[in-house]
């Protein structure tokens, strides 16, 4: 049966889903977590949701997306202690460094592949897979028939897609417009969204929002997913509430188990959703309905009606659903090519039929003929969600009470403890005393179970006062919870190897690309940089045969995980880590090494001018270049500015402007990159 993956941003948001239907949920810690808006969970979050999980056949998957320089290092493998602790059904990652590190000091916790990665080939997922991932999350920029075609060739490997929710107008994990724009980092989880603000297209003055993609709504598209054996179905929004949480699963729960989804569609979309649609799953083909919001990028919910006449504060609706006191309610007005929301609350005067007149909350001039949207529903507030309903997971150890002549013995794990007690004859057995006393645990995370107690004080019955079993069992729980914890530390590894340093990273870009497979030769090497987005990644890589042919001293950068099964194919050849083949610390750069010996190095994250040693090799630091800060599937010139694709050459050049600041946008192949127009300065 295939799974149903819920988003939590807190616990309340998990105990939603699991109610609901979900089969798993997803969430993050207070740290490394690519939503730091989300409210994530703390250590007792953790062990209250795990030991739900496990109690009702649940699974808990832990996110750790973000990409993590050097000096934080201590501090994850500190977070990851604490993951270890209580386990958890897959980790969630995107900082090969993070991999290295679970591999070598907590082997237990399964890796799953982020859509951070950009997987998106199937090298790609053969590449995770080699490096000891269990599941990989797919970017969601693939159609129905891509995710066939992997699916096929990656038979042995859990695969996840994403059904529900955000879309992100650039490929996850390579989106530099937060970063470049505000210096907020979509890989440290603080994007800015600069996708869902407006800009003016510097040809026509338009102002648009040419980058704010429209929500995912596979819909029964899920059952073909279903078909085509894929693992898990992921649901996106970490920073919605219990009542998005709730209204999807239940939506999902219904397709899945082939029931009618349509009781379900208005709670989805009341909750939140901007304009939906089936995103990149079905294939972009000419003329397909553009993938943007168009003029308004927010939460839309459900076209309800129409505004028929105001006569003052009064407002004459129609409507095909019926409005409740205090539904939220919208209309989107008209600004310079923009969509404005203007929100109340329904305050109802009068309804008779289909119509009812509504009472505005000020002197706010709507126009006759605006579509009324309902963005909220009074009956859908949820009961208010108390993780105090939740017990705490405790640890449970094996132990043994021994009773002697004049004490007690009690061992669990490499721990054994002797405690004087008066052994008094009795006409009852001790066990269930003992046995209840001692399987309890208070503020402990450990528990003793089960409980084996051994009788040898020659006394068939005996009695022994509780307050001192009592006593015992605190003195023991310390002790043993001291024993128990994890005082390992983070240390770097010291392996080094020779460096090398790469060229200034500009000098490496394509025409029109951040990267150029065609290979340009400085100071007598060809240096040749692979896509990081590549659709047909069979053609790519027999180019790169023939290209190599004739190039002169040839060394490749890569700029995708699926690079690696290239590389380990040919190892006749230098390779270094390209931009995009991130290199946030030094466990990234040594895992990297350790798979590919004849890797001689690599640039470090762009985001970050400095590194702290030890490294198997120093870095080359990227100054004086600025990345794209989209680079997408989507189509500019069709889903950006709404043009026709009739007459299309393939290739466009379009510039925008966003306050003061001029960006150009290439447009190929309906691909698009969008960088800083350093023309305009």
């Amino acid at each position: 049966m295939i799974e149903l993956a819920l988003p939590a941003g807190t616990i309340k948001e998990a105990i939603a889903a699991f109610r609901a239907g979900a089969d798993a949920v997803y969430f993050g810690m207070k740290d490394f977590s690519a939503r730091k808006g989300a409210g994530n969970f703390s250590e007792e979050d953790l062990s209250r949701i795990r030991r739900y999980a496990l109690e009702n056949s649940r699974k808990i998957y832990i996110t750790v997306n973000t990409l993590i320089d050097d000096t934080d290092l201590p501090r994850l493998h500190e977070t990851l202690k604490t993951i270890n602790r209580y386990g958890c059904d897959g980790l969630i990652i995107q900082d090969l460094g993070v991999a290295r590190i679970v591999r070598k000091d907590f082997p237990s916790l399964p890796l799953h592949g982020s859509t951070q990665l950009a997987v998106h080939t199937v090298s790609g997922v053969k590449a995770l897979q080699s490096l000891g991932f269990e599941r990989v999350v797919l970017s969601r920029e693939l159609n129905l028939d891509e995710i066939r075609s992997i699916r096929k060739e990656c038979q042995d490997v859990e695969l996840k897609v994403f059904i529900h929710g955000a879309l992100c107008y650039g490929f996850s994990g390579l989106c530099m417009a937060s970063h470049c724009i505000t210096g907020r980092s979509a890989n440290e989880g603080s994007c800015a969204q600069i996708c869902r603000s407006w800009f003016r297209d510097v040809e026509t003055g338009k102002r648009y929002y040419p980058f704010s993609l429209e929500d995912l709504d596979a819909g029964v598209l899920v059952r073909e997913l279903m078909d085509i054996g894929i693992d898990s179905l992921k649901v996106e929004g970490r920073l919605k509430g219990p009542e998005y949480v709730d209204a999807v699963t239940r939506y999902y729960r219904a397709i899945i188990d082939k029931k009618d989804p349509k009781p379900y569609k208005h709670n989805v979309s009341v909750s939140f959703q901007r304009k939906a649609g089936p995103g990149f799953l079905l294939p972009l083909h000419p003329g397909h309905q553009t993938l943007t919001t168009g003029p308004y990028p927010g939460h839309r919910g459900e076209d309800i009606g129409k505004v028929i006449d105001q006569r003052g504060r009064k407002l004459l609706v129609e409507t095909n659903r019926r409005i409740k006191a205090y539904d939220g309610l919208m209309v989107l007005q008209e600004d310079k090519g923009l969509q404005i929301p203007y929100r109340f609350s329904a305050k109802i005067t009068e309804a008779i039929g289909d119509r009812a007149i509504l009472m505005l909350p000020d002197d706010e001039r709507i126009k006759a003929g605006s579509t009324l949207y309902m963005i909220s529903d009074s009956a859908l507030n949820m009961k208010a969600i108390s993780e105090n309903e939740l017990p705490l997971m405790k640890k449970q150890i094996n132990a043994e009470v021994r009773i002697n002549n004049s004490s007690i013995t009690v061992k669990a794990g490499d721990l054994e403890e002797e405690y004087a007690v008066d052994v008094l004859p009795s006409e009852n057995t001790p066990d269930k005393a003992i046995n209840t006393i001692f399987s309890q645990s208070g503020d402990y995370s450990i528990q003793l179970h089960p409980i084996d107690v051994v009788n040898a004080s020659g006394k068939n019955n005996c009695y022994i006062n509780p307050s001192i079993l009592k006593k015992a069992r605190r003195d023991f729980l310390s002790k043993l919870s001291e024993a128990d914890t994890d005082s390992r530390n983070y240390y770097p590894s010291t392996v080094s190897y020779p460096s090398f340093q790469l060229p200034d990273r500009k000098l490496l870009d394509g025409e029109r690309t951040p990267w150029n497979p065609d290979g340009i030769v400085i100071d007598g090497r060809t240096y040749i940089t692979l896509p990081a987005v590549r659709y047909d990644e069979k053609a790519i890589f027999e180019k790169l045969e023939k290209t190599l042919r004739d190039a002169v001293d040839p060394i490749i950068g890569m700029n995708n995980i699926g690079d690696l099964i290239f590389a380990e194919k040919h190892p006749e050849y230098q390779y270094f880590a390209d931009i995009y083949l991130y290199l946030p610390n030094r466990e990234a750069a040594l895992l990297l090494k350790e798979r590919i010996p004849s890797l001689v190095g690599g640039y470090l994250w762009l985001e970050r001018t400095q590194f702290t040693a030890p490294w198997p090799f120093e870095p080359t630091i990227v100054r004086n270049y600025t990345p794209p800060l989209f680079i997408s599937r989507a189509c500019y010139r069709h889903d950006g500015l709404g043009m026709d694709c009739k007459g299309c050459t393939k290739h466009n050049t379009f510039h925008a402007e966003q306050n003061g600041r001029r960006y150009i946008v290439f447009n190929d192949n309906c691909s698009t990159i969008v960088r800083k127009d350093e023309a305009a300065r």
